[in-house]
């Protein structure tokens, strides 16, 4: 209350001293003479007088002061050259992009090899290929039932997931497997998502060894053409809305 109350006075203050300069100087008035010079000076001085008895009062400053000796055994002051502060802050930046360049580049390399020693097969059956279903186990799967409903949930009981909470992930994940997310409106079973299924199983020891080497990274994300999304660390999956609408191939990245 004390603070506000200097506050305002110092407000008042300088609002009496700016009306009284610019009624003296406002034009047409009878028999004006401009203040004088030293009378200026004057002015000045007794504005300057009130700011330093004021200002200390109202900032807390002898407070501050006061904390800083109290504890000033719990300080230390170093003297900081700005120009090295931003260069240290830039190399900083350097390094930590550095790193997330090399575990994206680390994957494309892979996902060109791994894709063109893959054997393409007609015949692939939905029951031969082992994958983490992320929709299967989310909310969304559950709303259906059925024929539907046991489509969704049939492949993800070939591999079952022991989920943790991570802080830095805000969510349930596993750090031993990929997850799959596949379109709505594609067949899953299609020779085609069965073979992408097939040779991206082999990204996941990319994505655990991208990590293993840069703990900062966070979700890493393989889109193929077909649509399939594989994704590290594995967590169910969470449509934006009721409607799953997500496809990786429609993303603006």
């Amino acid at each position: 209350m004390a603070i506000c109350a200097q506050s305002c006075s110092l407000f008042c203050f300088f609002s009496i001293q700016t009306v009284l300069i610019f009624s003296l100087s406002a034009p047409g008035t009878n028999g004006f003479l401009f203040p004088q010079h030293y009378t200026m000076q004057y002015w000045a001085g007794r504005i300057e007088q009130e700011i330093e008895r004021v200002v200390p009062q109202v900032s807390g400053v002898q407070q501050i002061k006061g904390i800083y000796n109290e504890k000033r055994n719990q300080f230390e002051i170093k003297k900081n050259s700005p120009k090295e502060l931003v260069e240290k802050v830039a190399l900083d930046i350097e390094k930590l992009l550095a790193k997330k360049r090399k575990a994206l580049e680390r994957l494309a390399r892979a996902a060109e090899v791994f894709q063109r020693a893959n054997a393409w097969k007609d015949n692939i059956k939905e029951n031969e290929i082992e994958y983490y279903d992320a929709k299967a186990d989310s909310e969304y799967a559950d709303e259906f039932d059925g024929e539907e409903g046991a489509q969704m949930k049939s492949t993800s009981q070939q591999l079952q997931l022991t989920f943790v909470d991570d802080p830095n992930f805000k969510n349930q994940v596993n750090y031993s497997s990929t997850a799959v997310q596949i379109p709505t409106d594609i067949y899953k079973g299609s020779a085609v998502i069965l073979n992408e299924l097939n040779w991206t199983a082999a990204l996941e020891e990319v994505f655990i060894q991208n990590r293993n080497e840069d703990p900062s990274l966070l979700w890493q994300v393989f889109g193929s053409a077909t649509g399939v999304t594989r994704y590290y660390p594995a967590t169910p999956w969470k449509p934006p809305n009721k409607i799953d609408l997500y496809d990786v191939r429609r993303r603006p990245w």
